[in-house]
């Protein structure tokens, strides 16, 4: 490469690629020189400025492209050069495109361009000032409203808003569909990259706005951001990348009214019509797996969390079981990790869960139905199983209590939900059999249970999500169907972790087919940009991924060799990997392992993943045993009776399918064979790239930069493995497939020019060329002769190392390093013309120094003596106005004195006079003051007697009162005491008469008992006797009454004394609190009589006081300022005089003694205006 030293990356493997300075390169091999630096961080091209010391290092190049060592791109001096748009960086690879964004980063530029595709660096801090509303109306007007020559996006620095405007330009002029496909790893912002973008697109269709700060919402983007927390609740979770991880993919379509003629190419910016109308949602691959399981420092769905977080009243009325629950109550939930996610708890976001829930319609029984669908699932969770003690392929139900509340929650009967958990109905065309289930395959029964019930009531949300967005059921403003789109898509990033499963594997196969798409894309980009520039196509050489996809999705790939599987009645993981292998060996995309007959690898576009196949084939089988789906539909919950076989999105009516021909009869359906997971997702996705490529797609790859979530941090190995990952190297790749290289025509001519034989290969620009058209023809003379060392021979063909475009010139592989290396070779022959030039100059431009110095000396020297001149003739003509002057100043000193004598003795004779006037008035002063202290003193005196008067009333009364209130207590208790020895000796005798009455009832009843024997030894009783009998009889009963009247009588008085015992008590507590109430209000009067008798003597006091006060201060203030004013008025009058005295008057003593007289006033005028001027102050 020659003997110039460049700047060059280096590979390494703690920080990806490394800054470096080639020394020289032979064959194989390199001199390098290393700059080390103290950390990843610090590292940075600056030509080891920074760099702490330098090593020395042999490389070997057969570990880079074509032998060459990437570039930097720096100046002269090392230091980088830093591109928004890295399409311009000269030197672009992998290594450039790191180290540019991680200037970037640095410098808080969170978004670079690479061509058409945005590259979002997660800056993990909010820049307000480049998202406000006049950021907004900037890239709306400039590529939305205006019209611009050339590429508008040259006129503003990358942005989302840029993609968004773009997409808003395509829809509403060119009547295109739109999408925005953002992708990235989790925690790299793409959920608020989506956010964002929607939120501008709304402000974008208000049409051409002046910037302000005033904020714009529109209510359409406003309720499908207000749902995003219903997704997030029951699609994110925690993982160990990101505490708010999107677990599914999202397929956001903005729709918008563009009237019926929404195809037809717009000119009119101004009338356009394309309003925003409403939104629809679709979703893709819902993480299962994690309702059931989860790593240790993760967690599941947020939604768990929240209703377990739910007081208990509200969780209480979806299942009055989840009362007074915790998180570890549950097996599916376990210990969380963390107490919040984004600064809330989950209490928080649950009530923030119900709000939304309610703004889009789910209340009442729909919410319920909804939240108790989510307890059933964390109840699947706690049932267990064992083994039945009479046959080991059987299980039994270990706690019933479990399986009885489960059964209460889902309205069924326990028998039933036992049956389909422990038991498999199997159908054929013919019959159907039940098969009993041993204990792990009841438990994984319920688990799969679990994870379809929920994601049936994620489906149910989305459902109910859409019906509050979509146009179709919530536009009022005209067309209800043929509405224009612009699709955002927030989907899973490349994904290759240690262990990767089958989820790896859907989600890799998706972003292979999106990758396919992105290649294409990509590929007309670059075709537009050759077609421009002049370049043939066929230079246009790169690699798709038709080969990965063939391997997943072919007639013998991976999906159809799953799926046959998972059709065997005991197909295993390992028998498909074996016949995966066996039918794809000559896949240059399959990998096969030596170690584990489980695993096989794939050379996706992002890499090599390798694969363990372990549980592939149960993950794939997604159908819903006939057992389960019965007990479902018996369930009084709706989702679970109604919604388990709904895979829609929305509610809307699709499109109607051509009717098929008729048939033969129908053949009876089985339940071994069923839609999988992979052909379900398979589907999925070529309705959404169906979709896609309805569209016109841009582009915007999130980078995540660290895994500490700090700003102003960047790892470059994740970095790199992310940037390939996204596809940003891929189409990098592309884009220079056969040019890896390019620059500007003009920095050619002007930086390389050196290197140009003009005589042996001289220009082909003529005068009738426009300048690109000669700058390209002098670039190409250029760079033949430059490059003509490497050209090369193909096919008989000669290659040329460039090609000049319009305005760019772009170089093979290392074509411009070469040049780089070689270009001071040359400038060594022109060296030489260039000093010799520079030296006759420089004599000349000596000599001519030299005789301007001696003009300026001349002309210095005739400058001083003008000067010393001047300075003379000024200082005579000062001595003389001095001396004037002083006379002039000796006259009015004599004067002034004069003047002043006399206005001394003046001032003293008024002061005398003043003195005594205000003696005079300070004795009156002081005699009424006297009288009026005096007179203050008697009334202060009637006052106090009249108070004293009224106080010792006040007294007596209040002695008078209290006497009688004692009188009429002590009264009062002996009224009680007679009252109650009155009461005790009635009672005592009531007593006394009730033992007597009981004695005479004893007499009369033994009496009775002998006259009843008597009667009983007669055989019969006469008229006489019977009449007695019964007379006795009476009076039996008589006593009998007379008995219970005492004893009430008896018991109503002693309740009345306890009355009265407590009245008696109550009244001498008021009696003794009275008391203390009437001695503190009269310490209290006391003292607000004597604070009121103070203040009202001193407000008085000093009302007087104050009002003769401001009536004198007024006076004097009138007199003296009327005073001084004609003091100054007589002052201006002489001054007048005095000038004209002395400018026409030739009586010298005349004049002196009229300067005296004025002078006297002058002083008199300054006295008095002093002494107006102290009483004002």
């Amino acid at each position: 490469m020659g003997e110039k030293s460049a700047f060059v990356f280096l590979k390494d493997p703690e920080n990806a690629w490394i800054p470096a300075k080639l020394l020289k390169s032979h064959g194989k091999t390199a001199d390098v020189e290393i700059p080390m630096y103290s950390d990843e961080q610090s590292t940075i091209c600056d030509g080891g400025k920074s760099a702490s010391k330098w090593v020395e290092a042999e490389v070997d190049l057969s570990d880079y492209n074509k032998g060459v060592l990437p570039m930097q791109n720096v100046d002269e001096g090392g230091n980088m050069l830093c591109f928004a748009d890295m399409v311009e960086l000269p030197f672009l690879h992998e290594a450039a495109i790191l180290y540019n964004l991680k200037q970037r980063h640095l410098d808080d530029h969170p978004y670079t361009r690479t061509g058409d595709i945005i590259i979002a660096v997660n800056p993990f801090q909010w820049f307000t000032h480049i998202y406000t509303e006049k950021v907004r109306a900037q890239y709306a007007n400039t590529l939305v409203w205006e019209d611009h020559e050339g590429d508008a996006r040259k006129l503003v620095a990358p942005h989302v808003y840029e993609v968004s405007s773009l997409c808003f330009t395509g829809l509403a002029f060119k009547g295109e569909d739109q999408s925005i496909l953002v992708s990235g790893e989790s925690g790299a912002g793409k959920t608020e990259t989506v956010k964002i973008a929607m939120n501008h697109i709304a402000s974008v269709q208000r049409g051409k706005t002046e910037a302000s700060d005033t904020k714009y919402s529109d209510p359409v983007v406003d309720r499908v951001l207000e749902s995003n927390p219903l997704l997030e609740a029951f699609g994110n979770a925690k993982t160990r990348r990101n505490d708010n991880s999107s677990r599914f993919g999202k397929y956001t379509q903005l729709q918008f009214d563009q009237g019926e003629g929404r195809r037809v190419t717009v000119v009119d910016k101004q009338n356009v019509r394309c309003k925003l109308a409403g939104s629809k949602c679709d979703v893709y691959l819902l993480e299962k797996n994690r309702v059931t399981t989860h790593d240790p420092m993760e967690r599941t769905y947020h939604v768990f969390y929240q209703v377990i977080a739910a007081p208990d009243a509200e969780k209480g009325a979806y299942w009055p079981k989840m009362k007074g629950k915790t998180n570890e109550d549950f097996l599916y939930v376990g210990t969380s990790p963390c107490d919040t996610i984004e600064g809330m708890t989950d209490a928080q976001h649950y009530k923030n869960t119900v709000d939304v829930l309610k703004s889009i319609g789910v209340t009442g029984d729909k919410l319920n139905t909804l939240f108790r669908a989510i307890c059933i699932v964390l109840q699947l969770g706690n049932l267990s199983f064992m083994k039945d003690p009479a046959d080991d392929d059987r299980s039994v139900v270990k706690d019933k209590a479990e399986f009885a509340a489960l059964a209460d929650l889902m309205g069924v009967t326990e028998q039933d939900l036992i049956d389909c958990l422990t038991e498999r109905t199997m159908k054929t065309r013919t019959e159907s059999y039940k098969v009993p289930l041993n204990a792990d395959v009841a438990k994984d029964s319920a688990d799969a249970f679990a994870k379809e019930i929920y994601s049936r009531s994620f489906l149910w949300l989305v459902r109910a999500i859409n019906d509050a967005t979509c146009a179709e059921m919530n536009y009022d403003g005209g067309i209800k169907s043929g509405f224009g789109i612009i699709g955002l898509l927030d989907i899973f990033g490349f994904e290759s972790f240690v262990r990767n499963r089958f989820e790896q594997l859907c989600i890799n196969y998706c972003n292979e087919k999106l990758q396919a798409k992105f290649t294409e894309d990509i590929f007309r980009s670059v075709q537009e940009e050759y077609e421009f520039e002049g370049i043939p196509l066929d230079e246009i050489k790169y690699d798709d991924n038709t080969d990965v996809l063939d391997l997943i999705e072919g007639k013998a790939g991976l999906l159809s060799m799953l799926n046959e599987e998972c059709v065997r009645p005991k197909g295993s993981d390992q028998a498909f990997v074996q016949k995966a292998i066996a039918a794809n060996k000559k896949s240059p995309c399959l990998i096969v392992s030596k170690m584990n007959r489980k695993e096989f690898g794939i050379h996706h576009y992002a890499g090599k993943v390798m694969y363990d196949s372990d549980g592939f084939v149960s993950s794939n089988q997604d159908t819903l045993p006939s057992d389960l789906a019965d007990c479902s539909n018996k369930s009084s919950n709706e989702i679970l009776a109604k919604h388990m076989n709904n895979d829609k999105c929305s509610n809307l009516a699709e499109p109607a399918a051509p009717v098929a021909k008729k048939k033969g009869p129908a053949r009876a359906k089985s339940n071994l064979v069923a839609p999988t997971v992979w052909t379900k997702y398979k589907g999925q996705l070529m309705k959404l790239m169906t979709m896609l490529k309805q569209t016109n797609s841009r582009y915007i790859r999130c980078i995540k930069p660290n895994t500490f979530k700090k700003p102003s941090i960047m790892q470059h190995l994740s970095t790199i493995e992310q940037l390939r990952c996204a596809g940003v190297v891929a189409a990098v790749t592309l884009s220079r497939s056969a040019f890896p290289n390019r620059l500007e025509n003009k920095t050619v001519r002007f930086k390389f020019s050196s290197m140009w034989d003009r005589t042996k290969f001289p220009t082909k620009a003529t005068k009738d060329m426009s300048p690109e058209e000669k700058l390209k023809g002098d670039c190409d003379a250029l760079l033949s002769c430059a490059l003509k060392p490497r050209e090369e021979i193909e096919d008989g063909k000669t290659i040329k190392a460039f090609v000049c475009g319009k305005t760019r010139s772009y170089f093979r592989m290392g074509a411009l390093e070469y040049l780089e290396a070689n270009r001071t070779k040359e400038m060594g022959t022109q060296a030489l013309s260039i000093q010799r030039y520079i030296r006759g100059w420089l004599i000349r431009r000596l000599t001519q120094l030299a005789e301007t110095k001696r003009r300026k000396g001349v002309a210095k020297v005739q400058k001083w003596y003008r000067e010393v001149k001047q300075k003379v003739e000024a200082n005579e003509r000062a001595r003389k106005a001095n001396a004037e002057r002083k006379k002039k100043a000796e006259l009015e000193k004599k004067a002034r004195a004069k003047a002043e004598a006399k206005a001394k003795a003046a001032r003293e004779a008024r002061e005398a006079k003043e003195k005594k006037e205000r003696e005079e008035r300070e004795r009156r002063e002081r005699e009424e003051e006297e009288e009026r202290e005096r007179k203050e003193r008697e009334a202060f005196e009637k006052r106090k007697k009249k108070e004293k008067e009224a106080r010792e009333k006040f007294e007596k009364d209040k002695e008078k009162k209290i006497k009688k209130y004692k009188k009429s207590i002590k009264e009062k208790e002996k009224d009680l005491d007679k009252k109650e020895k009155r009461w005790e000796k009635d009672l005592e005798e009531l007593e006394a008469e009730a033992v007597k009455a009981e004695e005479e009832r004893d007499a009369v009843l033994e009496e009775i008992a002998k006259e009843e024997a008597k009667i009983a030894n007669i055989p019969t009783l006469t008229d006489k006797e019977k009449k007695k009998l019964k007379d006795s009889a009476e009076i039996i009963s008589y006593l009998r009454k007379e008995n219970k009247k005492l004893r009430n009588n008896t018991t109503q008085l002693r309740k009345d004394f306890d009355t009265m015992q407590e009245n008696n008590k109550r009244l001498l507590e008021a009696n003794a609190y009275a008391g203390a109430s009437f001695e503190a209000l009269n310490e209290q009067s006391k003292n607000n009589n004597r604070n009121n008798s103070k203040l009202m003597q001193n407000l008085d006091k000093y009302k007087k006081q104050n009002q003769k006060l401001k009536e004198d201060l007024r006076m004097r203030q009138g007199y003296y300022d009327a005073e001084a004013q004609i003091r100054v008025n007589y002052q201006k009058s002489m001054a007048e005089i005095m000038e004209m005295i002395q400018d026409q008057c030739d009586d010298a003593q005349l004049t002196e003694d009229i300067l005296v007289l004025a002078l006297e006033c002058e002083s008199e005028a300054k006295s008095e205006l002093a002494d107006a001027e102290r009483l004002n102050g």
